[in-house]
């Protein structure tokens, strides 16, 4: 962890944007979720936090490096998972050297990866859309955009044990929801169970301080957002009957683009982009051909997760990574979301900045 006191000497309010973060990890969501509650204090905050990056030589937990030529730096949005693992089999395989790059894969600090790209720390990081487009259009926006998709489709979704009985959004009426807190998420959830024709003021969501998914649905709540590529299939390799309903069946706005790639928008010009996005997409083809062996490649990267676990995401998401080319984002969309967001409050009524870097959905 950071050293609370080297914020503390940054200035008050990084201090203030830094605590923040450290309160809601604490709190069990996810850490990249702080920085969508740090918006919420204006602009200033989330200028403080990238400055307090650009200005401190905070240290990251190193988990790839490999290559030579360009010295390139992706940070992850949390640690490695079957997301990821295209970039690490591009780095495993000679990809990004081929590519005359030394990219060097690095886990994130507790506010994520968007404040080190837009403080120029970090050429590209891994983020979600709902989380770009808030941070782009903040009082005080950071510069970035996303540059690809990494996941076609969204795999976010509801969880409950099979015995709860929820097996469409309305059935959370009179349920207790583990929440993040955060309120793009909650209000999501809250729109489910309207369409589905229930009464999301029937719904009572309650903090999500569970380390992990299966932990809180036994002891805190009685549904939890997930995503089924991983909290699903740890269900079923732990013998646990679970009912798992995504949010993308409830509309074409729902299934938006999470996660994504992120470049700062004052450095997308050039071939850097277009070399690095070519050699993950051969890793990313790679890992929807050769599930089992790419799983083996991510594993050497991340030997604290059972390879049992990996092997079993894997085969549920790389048939999720693209239809035909890797990267690719609908514009359509990716304005779906954004328009959804803008009309619900979540982005400021004036919001302009659509987050997608030019040619991003037509390479």
């Amino acid at each position: 962890m950071w050293g609370f006191e080297r914020l503390m000497g940054a200035g008050a309010a990084r201090a203030k944007a830094w605590a923040a973060m450290v309160r809601a990890r604490k709190a069990g969501g996810k850490a990249w979720a702080a920085m969508v509650r740090v918006r919420k204090a204006g602009g200033k905050a989330w200028a403080a936090m990238a400055a307090a990056i650009a200005v401190a030589a905070l240290p990251l937990a190193l988990i790839g490096c490999a290559g030579g030529g360009d010295r390139v730096t992706l940070v992850l949005d949390w640690t490695p998972n079957t997301n990821h693992t295209g970039f690490y089999v591009a780095l495993e395989l000679g990809f990004y050297e081929d590519e005359g790059m030394e990219v060097t894969v690095m886990q994130p600090p507790e506010d994520g990866a968007v404040a080190l790209v837009a403080a120029g720390r970090a050429e590209f990081g891994i983020s979600f859309q709902e989380e770009v487009l808030i941070a782009a259009n903040a009082g005080e926006p950071l510069p970035i955009v996303a540059v690809a998709s990494i996941v076609d489709r969204n795999a976010g979704g509801v969880m409950s044990l099979a015995e709860a009985g929820i097996t469409r959004f309305r059935d959370l009426e009179g349920k207790r929801f583990g929440s993040w807190q955060v309120d793009v998420y909650d209000e999501i959830v809250r729109e489910c169970v309207r369409l589905d024709g229930g009464d999301p003021a029937k719904v009572e969501f309650v903090p999500n301080l569970a380390m992990d998914s299966l932990t809180g649905l036994r002891r805190d709540y009685d549904a939890v957002w997930v995503y089924e590529g991983w909290d699903v299939v740890i269900a079923g390799l732990s013998g646990v009957a679970v009912s798992f309903v995504p949010f993308r069946d409830m509309g074409p706005a729902f299934d938006y683009y999470s996660p994504v790639l992120i470049m700062n928008a004052e450095k997308v010009g050039g071939d850097l982009a277009e070399r690095f996005l070519r050699a993950s997409g051969k890793g990313f083809a790679y890992a929807k051909e050769n599930p089992a062996a790419a799983a083996v490649i991510l594993h050497k990267y991340a030997p604290e997760v059972s390879l049992d676990i990996i092997l079993a995401s894997q085969e549920v998401l790389s048939a999720s990574y693209y239809e035909d080319e890797w990267g690719l984002i609908d514009r359509d969309r990716w304005l779906l979301f954004y328009d959804w967001m803008k009309g619900r409050g979540l982005l400021p009524a004036d919001a302009g900045a659509e987050a997608l870097a030019d040619g991003a959905w037509g390479r």
